[in-house]
């Protein structure tokens, strides 16, 4: 008889003790967006300059649609090369949480400018670097292997995100909102931490050669993503240098996150130290999981391990 074989996951069964710590840095960090009181920014948002209104809500919206395609899209597409069952449901909690994110902007939409939101994610559709972004990233996800898929799921969590924030990051009388975007961030921090070391795991099963040309090809679409971001953020802000400083930051984070050396130029700000010391580097992430698995005493992240 033909059947289909489902097998019970077993959490005392670990295989990975990457997937068990993950689990419960992401159960631990759960947020949701109707918890924060984006509604007491209101009197803030009153007092700030109608083009300063227009660039907070137009680059959150682009957000958005990152958030929406991560969801949909990029976290689904790579669940299909997990190598244990844990696994899989580390990608099912990061796709929900994807969900909450791209619902969060909604949640800022609405208590900022209510009944207004509409417009400016109807702007972001509209918008053609944005949309070429996504189309790009949809062709890795629907034609790419799965260290390509990878790479540029990291690439969109930071260096195609981290500009789009830096217009309420710099706005720090928006307190409430401003906490949504470190949630996010610190979601960000997780998952592009665990799904770098995965890429890891499945790169150093290639051979040299191999290695060399999924360099060469993840060089080449950063750079080509990187130029649209620089693009959109150039068009769409009176002074974009800090906020492409952010992006390049976080590409070059991307980069090392899949254990490559960093390509684009950072220029030392306040914001960029904020972001380094949120984002988790590869080291360390080794580090949290030998001493929790050792069951060392092991520093929980806390929102006072967090500038934001």
């Amino acid at each position: 008889m033909d059947y289909l074989y489902y097998k019970a996951i077993n959490w005392d069964d670990i295989k990975d003790n990457f997937d068990k710590y993950t689990w419960e840095q992401l159960t631990t960090n759960f947020w949701l967006d109707i918890r924060i009181p984006v509604t007491n920014d209101q009197p803030a948002w009153q007092q700030l300059a109608d083009t300063q209104q227009q660039a907070i809500t137009r680059m959150l919206a682009g957000a958005s649609m990152l958030a929406v395609y991560q969801s949909e899209v990029g976290t689904p597409a790579i669940r299909h090369d997990r190598r244990t069952q844990q696994e899989e449901s580390v990608l099912n909690t990061i796709t929900f949480m994807k969900s909450v994110h791209a619902k969060s902007y909604t949640t800022i939409f609405r208590a900022l400018i209510p009944g207004n939101g509409g417009a400016n994610f109807t702007w972001a559709d509209n918008n053609t670097d944005l949309q070429a972004e996504i189309d790009q990233l949809a062709q890795t996800s629907t034609n790419g292997t799965a260290l390509q898929k990878k790479a540029l799921f990291i690439l969109t969590e930071t260096g195609l995100s981290f500009g789009k924030y830096w217009t309420t990051l710099q706005t720090h009388s928006l307190v409430n909102t401003y906490q949504m975007l470190a949630n996010i961030l610190r979601g960000s921090a997780i998952f592009s931490a665990y799904v770098g070391y995965k890429f890891h795991l499945g790169f150093d099963d290639l051979a040299s050669s191999d290695q060399a040309e999924l360099q060469h090809w993840i060089n080449t679409q950063f750079d080509q993503l990187m130029q649209t971001e620089k693009d959109f953020l150039e068009a769409n802000l009176e002074d974009a240098t800090e906020a492409i400083n952010l992006a390049h930051y976080g590409a070059n984070h991307a980069l090392t996150s899949l254990g490559f050396d960093t390509s684009y130029e950072v220029q030392p700000s306040p914001l960029v130290a904020q972001l380094k010391k949120l984002m988790i580097d590869q080291d360390q992430f080794l580090q949290q999981v030998t001493a929790a698995n050792n069951e060392s005493d092991t520093e929980e992240m806390t929102d006072d391990d967090y500038d934001f």
